[in-house]
């Protein structure tokens, strides 16, 4: 159970004894893994990640007085994002509730953007006039239009074949990974920051200062997002030619044909 009076730290409750310390699993949690890693690599059977068992240690480490605040009867950080409307319009409304978890995002330097709340990793995009150019459109379908309309339009058969290096031995997937994919409807809308419009993102996602003219997605202040139309991987039910897209002008859902052309920003991982 939580401390009473809700006014102390969770450090002070631990020294009154109501509260329990579990920052000390932190040391057996990592000798345990790395123990286990080590077993494994003597059996050759070692689990092959792109994630380096330093990584792995260090977010358990970091996240272990998280869950203790939880097993304690608190709210882990993360989960269901909010949509960064903080305006009020009235008691109740949106920016008064300001319901989920605040918009949170690390650029890891390589390209990419991890939204802290749902561990979904997003490709950035910029202004080079390469693949991950701001302007670039896809079709969803391809030879498939108008007959089963399965994705199999530029936006795999170009854009994430691209990314993916398909056909080239994964030497050049982007920033390392090789699961890229088009994100979903509710994976799309996550990123959306209903505070601000044209573009409708976190400045982490477009800075308008220096996105013009940038070329390399590695640097921080080289960010972009076009105020325009993206496609998301979910088809409409009503009608398979359609599948589903989210504007980001001002944040709307939209509904865009197959056969047509959207922008799409590449997405991995997630909870």
């Amino acid at each position: 159970m939580p401390p009473e009076g809700g006014g102390e730290s969770n450090q002070e409750a631990i020294k009154k004894g109501v509260a329990a310390d579990y920052s000390k699993c932190d040391s057996k949690l990592n000798l345990k893994w790395g123990k286990a890693e080590q077993k494994a690599i003597d059996k050759g059977t070692a689990c092959i990640d792109s994630v380096s068992d330093t990584a792995i240690q260090s977010f358990v480490t970091a996240h272990t007085d998280a869950v203790a605040a939880a097993l304690d009867g608190g709210t882990l950080a993360g989960g269901f994002p909010a949509t960064g409307q903080t305006t009020a319009y009235g008691t109740g409304s949106d920016g008064d509730v300001q319901a989920g978890a605040a918009l949170s995002y690390t650029d890891n330097g390589d390209g990419t953007i991890t939204d802290n709340n749902t561990g979904l990793m997003w490709e950035k995009k910029d202004d080079s006039g390469g693949i991950h150019d701001k302007g670039n459109t896809y079709t969803w379908c391809g030879a498939s239009c108008f007959g089963t309309n399965e994705m199999d339009g530029t936006i795999t058969s170009t854009f994430l074949d691209t990314l993916n290096d398909v056909g080239g031995g994964g030497a050049s997937c982007f920033a390392g990974y090789c699961d890229w994919r088009v994100p979903n409807y509710k994976e799309l809308t996550s990123i959306l920051d209903l505070e601000v419009f044209f573009p409708s993102v976190d400045p982490a996602f477009h800075q308008s200062g220096t996105c013009t003219g940038c070329l390399d997605v590695t640097l921080a202040s080289c960010t972009c997002t076009d105020s325009s139309n993206y496609w998301s991987s979910t088809s409409t039910a009503s009608n398979s030619v359609n599948a589903w897209g989210v504007s980001f002008n001002e944040g709307r859902v939209v509904v865009g044909v197959k056969a047509g052309t959207l922008r799409v920003r590449a997405v991995r991982g997630g909870l």
